[in-house]
C-alpha cells in the first residue's frame, strides 16, 4: 500500500509541476489556485483512495505532500517556520485526509446498497471459516475504521442513505480534526 501512496504522491507533484505556471506565479489570485489544487492536484493524489485501508503512517505521508505543496503555492520556505495553520487558513483547500475518508465512506456505502452481485461486495462481506486471526497486532483491514465509527452493524448501516451519509460527516470530519498538522 505505501508503494501505491508514493506513486500517487509522485503523480501529484508531476501534476504539480506541470501547471508551476498557475501554482508558482505570485500573480495569479490565491483562490484560482486554490481551485486548480482542488480540482486537479487533490484528485491526483487520491486517486483509487476508497481501496486503501489507511494507517497513520501513509496518511501522515499525504499530509506532508500537502502541505508542501500548499507551502509552495505561497512561496514560502520551510526555514520561515510559519506555522501550517496559517497556510492553510490562507490558502483554504480541502484536507486530503478528510477528502480520503469521504471517498471511502461514499464509495462503502454505494457498494453496500448496490443490488447487483459484484465481486468487491463479496469480498467485503464474506468470512472465513475459522475467523481467527494471528497473535499479536493485527495487521488494518480495510473495513476496521469503517466499524469504528458505524459498529458492528455498520452493513445494515449503510442501506439508510441519510443515516449513512451522516454517519459519513462525523467520520470524515473527526478524523480530519484528530489529525495534527506535521511540519515537514
Amino acid at each position: 500500500m505505501q508503494k501505491e501512496i508514493n506513486i500517487r504522491i509522485g503523480n501529484a507533484w508531476k501534476r504539480f509541476w506541470s501547471l508551476k505556471e498557475v501554482m508558482k506565479n505570485p500573480h495569479v489570485p490565491l483562490k484560482d489556485k486554490t481551485t486548480v489544487f482542488n480540482s486537479c492536484l487533490l484528485p491526483c493524489l487520491t486517486y483509487g483512495a476508497q481501496t486503501w485501508a489507511f494507517t497513520n503512517k501513509q496518511s501522515r505521508a499525504l499530509r506532508v505532500c500537502q502541505n508542501r505543496m500548499e507551502r509552495s503555492m505561497l512561496i514560502i520556505k520551510l526555514r520561515n517556520k510559519i506555522k501550517l495553520t496559517n497556510t492553510r487558513s490562507k490558502t483554504k483547500v480541502e484536507n486530503v485526509t478528510y477528502t480520503v475518508k469521504k471517498l471511502k465512506w461514499n464509495w462503502v456505502g454505494h457498494m453496500i446498497r448496490s443490488k447487483k452481485k459484484k465481486w468487491t461486495k463479496e469480498v467485503t462481506v464474506w468470512r472465513p471459516r475459522d475467523g481467527k486471526r494471528r497473535e499479536g497486532r493485527p495487521k488494518i483491514r480495510w473495513e476496521d475504521d469503517t466499524k469504528k465509527v458505524a459498529g458492528m452493524t455498520w452493513q445494515r448501516n449503510a442501506e439508510n442513505k441519510k443515516t449513512w451519509r451522516t454517519l459519513g460527516e462525523a467520520y470524515a470530519k473527526g478524523q480530519a480534526d484528530n489529525v495534527t498538522d506535521v511540519e515537514e
